[in-house]
C-alpha cells in the first residue's frame, strides 16, 4: 500500500472566475450538477475525472451530462489515471475518509469561519493511502451504492410524507 500526495496522482485545473466566462461558455457547471453527479442521478462518465466543490470540501465524479460544462472558481477539476486511482475510491476518501478529515481540519485551524474554502495548493498536498486498484474499486463501488441507496431512501421518505399530507387534507375536506 502506497501513501502519496494528491499532486503525485492527480492533475488539477481550477475553474474560471465567473466574470470571465464568455457567453458561448454559458453552459456552466452548477451546485445542482455537482449533487446529481455525487448521488448517481446522472449517467456516469467514462473519463477518470472528478470535481471538487471547494466550498463544501466534497468531491464527485463527473457524469456524461456534465463532462463538457465550464466550471467556475468554486470548483477544481481532477484528472488521473484510472489504473492508479479509482474515482469512487477517491470520492470516498475525500468525502468520508478519517485521514482526509484530519488533514483538512489541520488546514482549517487558525482560519476564520468565513474563510473555510480549500485551495488547489492545499488539496494537492493532501496525502492519500492507495491500496491496489482492485481493492480501490471494491471500496469505491460500495461507497457509490451507499450514496444511491441513501438518496432513494430520502426520496421514499419524502414521498410517504406527501402521501400522508394528502390523506390529512382529504380528511379535513370531509
Amino acid at each position: 500500500m502506497k501513501i502519496l500526495q494528491l499532486n503525485d496522482v492527480i492533475k488539477f485545473t481550477i475553474g474560471k472566475n465567473p466574470t470571465r466566462i464568455k457567453e458561448q461558455e454559458a453552459n456552466v457547471y452548477s451546485l445542482e450538477d455537482f449533487e446529481n453527479d455525487l448521488y448517481g442521478i446522472t449517467a456516469e462518465g467514462d473519463k477518470s475525472e472528478c470535481i471538487i466543490n471547494l466550498i463544501k470540501s466534497k468531491v464527485a465524479p463527473v457524469s456524461l451530462d456534465n463532462q463538457n460544462k465550464c466550471i467556475t472558481s468554486n470548483f477544481l477539476k481532477c484528472e488521473f489515471n484510472q489504473q492508479i486511482l479509482d474515482k469512487w475510491y477517491f470520492c470516498y476518501q475525500f468525502n468520508e475518509g478519517k485521514e482526509f478529515e484530519q488533514q483538512i481540519a489541520m488546514f482549517h485551524q487558525g482560519t476564520t469561519l468565513s474563510v473555510k474554502k480549500l485551495n488547489m495548493k492545499t488539496i494537492g498536498e493532501l496525502k492519500i493511502r492507495l491500496p491496489d486498484i482492485q481493492m480501490q474499486r471494491k471500496i469505491g463501488e460500495i461507497y457509490r451504492q451507499s450514496l444511491i441507496q441513501n438518496r432513494l431512501m430520502i426520496k421514499q421518505a419524502e414521498d410517504i410524507k406527501k402521501l400522508i399530507l394528502n390523506i390529512i387534507r382529504k380528511l379535513e375536506e370531509e
